[in-house]
């Protein structure tokens, strides 16, 4: 389902058209679903890497020395075409658990799957026998105008959601995703193909794969209007009115949503939209749906079903995570609901799970809480998700609320700083960015660790090397500067940074002291700043013994 849909007040895009059923022929049998599990992938484990994964995605396991394992490999045709014979159809086919889903309408034949040798589990699937929904049946909600503001910067009316995460500061140092590779698997992209926000993505080819995994097709222009609205926070590009946080980024598209039902099935079309993202090369993957409850109450989880690991689409998320990629999903919208908690597969072990806050930094009351069953802190951060700004499938700015906008904005703000060091695993980037949130030393399952600052974790990869030669590594940014600046500090040993501004005449302006401790990055806001006149002056860092000076230029606003 939609993150944010389980609000009630949320905003959101008025669906202008609808999916069709998967199988919609078959609309009376489909409940007679199977999950059919192979017990080995035969002579297909000699096959060349080549044959089922592209250039980049072995480069991608190269580089973070991933190993191609037997998941890697297709499931064994013959076997598959064995069961196909017997069954109505193939829905899903699914290398990372050597297994299929089918549709069996007369349960009669379904002895001769059994006695097949190499048939390893057979398991039915409770899916809701739907027969007719109606149109806009989950989309039909509506929008919040975007008010006259002052905000005339760049990022127009993203601003706020882009420089809370001090996303601005690596955007002008020329990071905005070139040549990473994002997923995203939502409902579907009404006219991404023809808005202008997001012109740049077609005229660069940078939309390089699509498919719709509920019709078996590769329309994904023509319904689902969320996705659309997803996207736009991280590749929409309206300079000065919105811009997204990963604007020069690639991009696969995958509807795996189902509008016209609920069912278990979703789950299995984005383990498969995952599969194929891993095999293309994608190196983040954001996902803006959550499931609990099925339709008819068929295959429902319970919290208890939130381990981390047990859910097909939590297995899924976290096997793409072990091939390299940063998953990044939403964390839900169940704060106010009788759920309340994260659902899959945001309570994956691996998955980085994002919660929404408002413009001020606080937690938004819808957004999902955890911990996950297994008590392990979620979300794992948290970003702008109330009141936040979107484009909707007319292209233009509008407010909405819910977790399924801060996700994707976290996921570009990430593809920005794997752009700044290529060398970083997905596990490694996941890791940095939580240790840049502002909860980290104390974190809670409201705010998981906090709103990361993606400056200080660029600062952090830039020098994690250089304290080797250096008891204090420093930087002053912005500089020149007009209404503040940050003064980032990291050091070798713990104790107490003494800072001080000079104008040039050598009179002390400004002094403070601040803990810092080793290896890690403190951060210190000089809004004091604000009261110095137009000029030159000079920051001075001490710790232990060691100095820094910046000379620091203050210019008019």
């Amino acid at each position: 389902m939609f993150l944010k849909l389980k609000l009630d007040k949320c905003f959101s895009v008025l669906a202008v058209s609808v999916f069709t059923l998967l199988f919609h022929a078959v609309n009376a049998q489909v409940q007679n679903v199977y999950w059919i599990q192979f017990n080995s992938k035969s002579s297909n484990l000699f096959l060349p890497k080549e044959s089922f994964l592209s250039p980049k995605a072995i480069e991608r396991r190269q580089k973070q020395n991933i190993e191609i394992v037997e998941n890697d490999y297709p499931v064994y045709a013959p076997y598959k075409q064995a069961v196909a014979q017997v069954a109505d159809s193939i829905i899903h086919t699914l290398k990372w658990f050597n297994a299929i889903t089918i549709v069996l309408s007369d349960t009669n034949k379904m002895p001769q799957i059994r006695n097949m040798s190499f048939v390893k589990k057979i398991q039915k699937l409770d899916v809701y026998p739907v027969a007719e929904k109606k149109e806009n049946s989950k989309l039909d909600f509506s929008l919040k105008a975007i008010e006259e503001t002052e905000v005339r910067t760049e990022y127009g009316e993203s601003f706020n959601q882009t420089e809370m995460l001090h996303l601005d500061r690596l955007h002008s140092m020329g990071y905005r995703g070139k040549d990473m590779f994002i997923a995203v698997l939502d409902n579907g992209f009404v006219n991404v193909d023809t808005i202008k926000g997001f012109q740049q993505l077609f005229s660069e080819n940078r939309v390089v794969y699509k498919h719709n995994y509920v019709n078996r097709n590769d329309s994904v222009f023509g319904s689902g209007t969320h996705g659309t609205s997803v996207l736009s926070c991280i590749a929409g590009n309206l300079p000065n009115v919105f811009v997204g946080t990963a604007t020069q980024a690639t991009f696969a598209l995958f509807i795996t949503e189902n509008n016209q039902s609920e069912t278990i099935l979703e789950e299995y079309n984005w383990a498969e939209a995952a599969e194929k993202a891993d095999s293309l090369g994608v190196d983040i993957t954001t996902t803006s749906l959550g499931y609990n409850n099925f339709d008819g109450g068929f295959a429902s989880h319970t919290y208890f079903d939130m381990t981390g690991s047990k859910a097909v689409m939590t297995q899924a998320a976290n096997i793409a995570f072990s091939k390299g990629i940063l998953v990044v999903n939403s964390a839900g919208n169940e704060g106010t609901n009788s759920w309340k908690f994260i659902t899959a597969p945001a309570d994956g072990k691996d998955v980085l799970t994002i919660g929404a806050v408002d413009k001020n930094g606080k937690i938004a009351n819808f957004s999902s809480r955890g911990p996950n069953a297994s008590g392990a802190i979620k979300p794992d951060v948290c970003a702008q998700g109330a009141n936040v700004a979107v484009l909707d499938f007319r292209g233009l700015p509008f407010l909405s609320n819910g977790t399924s906008f801060s996700g994707p904005i976290i996921a570009g703000a990430a593809a920005c700083l794997w752009q700044s060091d290529s060398t970083l695993s997905a596990a490694e980037l996941k890791k940095i960015i939580i240790e840049s949130s502002n909860y980290y030393t104390n974190p809670n399952n409201d705010y998981g660790y906090g709103i990361p600052n993606f400056y200080k974790a660029w600062l952090s990869t830039t020098t994690k090397k250089a304290l080797v030669n250096s008891e204090v590594i420093s930087t002053v940014f912005p500089n020149p500067f007009s209404r503040y600046c940050t003064l980032f500090i990291k050091t070798s040993q713990k104790g107490e940074a003494g800072i001080s501004i000079a104008d040039i005449s050598g009179k002390v302006v400004f002094k403070t002291a601040i803990p810092v401790f080793e290896n890690d990055v403190q951060l210190l806001e000089i809004k004091e700043s604000e009261l110095l006149s137009a000029g030159s002056y000079y920051l001075k860092i001490e710790v232990n013994g060691s100095k820094k000076t910046h000379r620091i230029i203050k210019t008019d606003l």
